[in-house]
């Protein structure tokens, strides 16, 4: 499949209020900016109710913003009707007709444009689509003889059939296995490269967001608390929501004096492990992922385990450090020291480990 020449996909200050049961007002999108690049796997990434499938409905037409605007290119689209939009969407629910065959339900909205279903370009364009998503030998299946991978599989050519400067892809993988979904995130990313299509994907799963966006815009409560690179956001979070969101992270509160920051157990955790300095003199928070702790036996952290779990890769084990603290390091799973509840362990944290985080 050619690559899409696309269009750069802008909204503009987009505000979606809803009126609550009760008559209160509940404010879903909150003056959103964003821009989303031509050719991009763009993922919209949050909790339940921040706003991200609100605002994958409002750039297919399935809801109307409050007040803002939408862009495509150069055509103001959220005044259009849906079908006028050059969007398609692929559900949660694959919404697959069981009376047709597989080459029938991709040739649908061909046909819907006029097209006949046997027309050598129909037939090419559905041709294409069965070997863009892998399906050349299941044509003349229905629906019911696929398994759930390969209906997903049909309903996004059935999306990319149309050609559309973009897809919108509202959690599509959250029925699959795990092992299924993490298969079919590989093969979403390369069908989105293959074909050049800008994808905006929404999911809760920051596992799934960080393996397949080339950015990803966190949301909070109507609102993007950070957007950029996968690698970005995990490295250098905004603020906590984000530390806390993607990934795993350990929070400390701590007090700077001359050499490093006390914790509220009293350890010194020395300069060295802050990324960066401190934005301030007093009080403040330092986050520190689990990777960049370990077990050391002058470590300055000194506490006893709480908790192991075994988790195949590695071991995980929660460290009681004091006032009220607790903390997570990852270890090799042949690691031989102390795992049970209640013996003593210490850590170390990695120069460059620590970094504050803002509320």
């Amino acid at each position: 499949m050619t690559a899409s020449a696309g269009a750069t996909l802008s909204v503009q200050q987009l505000t979606k209020e809803f009126t609550t049961p009760e008559g209160s007002t509940f404010v879903a999108l909150n003056g959103v900016d964003l821009e989303i690049r031509t050719g991009e796997f763009f993922v919209l990434l949050g909790p339940s109710g921040c706003g991200k499938t609100t605002l994958l409905r409002s750039i297919a037409g399935l809801e109307q913003p409050t007040s803002g605007e939408i862009w495509l290119g150069e055509h103001r689209i959220d005044q259009l009707p849906p079908y006028r939009r050059r969007v398609n969407t692929v559900f949660q629910a694959y919404a697959l007709f069981p009376h047709l065959t597989v080459r029938a339900n991709i040739a649908f909205g061909l046909e819907m444009e006029g097209k006949k279903a046997k027309s050598p370009e129909v037939v090419a364009r559905v041709d294409e689509m069965l070997e863009l998503v892998g399906l050349q030998d299941f044509g003349s299946r229905l629906p019911s003889q696929l398994s759930g991978g390969q209906q997903q599989r049909v309903a996004l050519a059935r999306a990319l059939a149309k050609r559309p400067d973009v897809l919108l892809l509202d959690e599509p993988l959250s029925a699959l296995d795990l092992k299924l979904r993490r298969e079919m995130q590989t093969e979403l990313k390369r069908i989105q490269v293959e074909s050049g299509i800008t994808f905006v994907f929404v999911t809760h799963d920051q596992e799934e967001a960080m393996s397949m966006g080339d950015r990803i815009a966190v949301f909070q409560r109507g609102e993007i608390a950070q957007l950029g690179a996968p690698r970005d956001l995990y490295a250098e979070p905004a603020n906590r929501f984000v530390a806390e969101f993607i990934g795993e992270m350990n929070f400390l509160s701590v007090t700077p004096e001359p050499g490093g920051l006390r914790t509220l157990a009293g350890a010194l955790i020395h300069d060295a492990a802050l990324s960066a300095p401190l934005a301030g003199a007093g009080a403040t928070t330092v986050g520190i992922r689990p990777e960049h702790l370990a077990i050391a036996a002058d470590g300055p952290l000194n506490g006893t385990i709480a908790a192991a779990q075994y988790i195949g890769t590695d071991l995980r084990l929660c460290l009681d450090i004091g006032g009220g603290d607790e903390v997570w390091v990852r270890v090799a799973a042949s690691y031989d020291g102390p795992t049970a509840v209640g013996e003593p362990a210490a850590l170390a944290v990695t120069p460059g480990g620590a970094r504050e985080v803002v509320a």
